[in-house]
């Protein structure tokens, strides 16, 4: 006679207590692997109670199962033991957050979030900054070690998303002024969206320029393709390819070509990709999970490190916790921010 597993004894045990009255033939572990069915009878299960746990009840009904069905039953006399509870609706993966950077600036630029900030080169940008120029600004902040925008003067910016899956996921809002973009998709599933009053511009790896204003919005393609769908008017998709410029106003929309204006503008992204090379994939991937504080003595409990005063050469005076040195690179984080440092743009550190 075939011994029955000590473990699922027990089990085993305790159904018949709390099943006196059930028809079910005993388990026979002859059943595991055999192909033909067989007849018991099952307990409906009620709602389940405030607590969550589902209560058997008594009454019963036929059902047919497998033999091979009594494999679930071994792997529970293995040592698991469970309560059914109600199932949960799984939480929405919206992705890790990422961070940007500062790759190159001219003249007034300001993160505006919260207090205005100057900006300058390295520092780190998160989703959420609102960025600003001035007349004669211009900034370029690097998004990924593929991507790059520029925003020029008198334009105001929003970056509305940042964020990684599988891929990156990036969404921007011109709210005004102009914006040039230079995207190099890494993977196929990864997006990158430009909205503006009028029109949202879905890339598929492209340098093209985006202008807002209260009165019309204008996407041109540089090189590549570009998808726009206006928000007003005809609000079908437009597939715009090198050369290619759509104007949305109040009243419409208009689709032109104008290969030689692309041409003339190829040599400034051209600059923008220089930029973008001084911005390091590893050292903008350890800024990802940088923390802040409200004190200087939280920060340095945080990173269990000492604030040191760095003093570059440009004057800045900077307090903070130097997170980690790589690639001729400081990522430091302070009170105020968190910036990427080039080691040759620091006069000092005091320690």
């Amino acid at each position: 006679m075939e011994r029955m597993n000590p473990e699922f004894q027990t089990f085993a045990e305790l159904l018949k207590k709390s099943l006196p009255n059930s028809k079910a033939p005993d388990f026979d572990p002859k059943w595991i692997g055999m192909s033909p069915r067989f007849s018991v009878e099952a307990n409906i299960m009620q709602s389940p109670t405030k607590d969550n746990v589902v209560q058997l009840s008594g009454s019963k009904n036929k059902v047919w199962f497998l033999a091979a069905a009594a494999i679930l039953f071994v792997g529970i006399g293995a040592g698991t033991y469970f309560t059914i509870f109600k199932k949960e609706a799984a939480p929405v993966a919206e992705g890790t957050l990422l961070k940007a950077a500062v790759v190159f600036v001219k003249g007034e630029a300001k993160n505006v979030k919260e207090a205005p900030v100057a900006l300058h080169l390295g520092d780190i940008l998160s989703e959420g900054d609102k960025i600003v120029t001035g007349k004669g600004g211009s900034i370029d902040i690097g998004l990924t070690d593929s991507s790059v925008i520029r925003l020029k003067e008198n334009s105001e910016l929003v970056l509305k998303s940042l964020r990684q899956t599988d891929a990156s996921q990036i969404r921007i809002s011109l709210m005004s002024g102009k914006i040039l973009n230079l995207v190099e998709k890494e993977k196929k599933n990864a997006n990158y969206f430009v909205d503006t009053p009028t029109v949202v511009a879905a890339v598929r790896g492209t340098s093209f320029e985006v202008n807002a204003s209260d009165k019309e919005s204008s996407v041109f393609v540089v090189e590549g393709a570009v998808e726009v769908t206006p928000l007003i008017h005809d609000k079908t998709e437009k597939a715009l390819i090198t050369g290619g410029l759509i104007i949305v106003t109040d009243e419409k929309v208009i689709v032109i070509e104008d290969t030689k204006r692309a041409k003339a503008e190829g040599p400034e992204y051209g600059d923008m990709r220089k930029n973008l090379s001084g911005l390091d994939k590893e050292v903008l991937a350890s800024t990802q999970n940088l923390k802040t504080a409200k004190t200087e003595q939280e920060l340095e409990e945080l990173y269990d490190k000492s604030i040191e005063h760095i003093i570059m050469k440009d004057g800045r005076d900077i307090r903070g916790v130097v997170v980690s040195q790589k690639k001729g690179k400081l990522i430091v984080q302070t009170l105020k921010g968190s910036y990427i440092l080039d080691e040759n743009s620091v006069e000092k550190i005091i320690y």
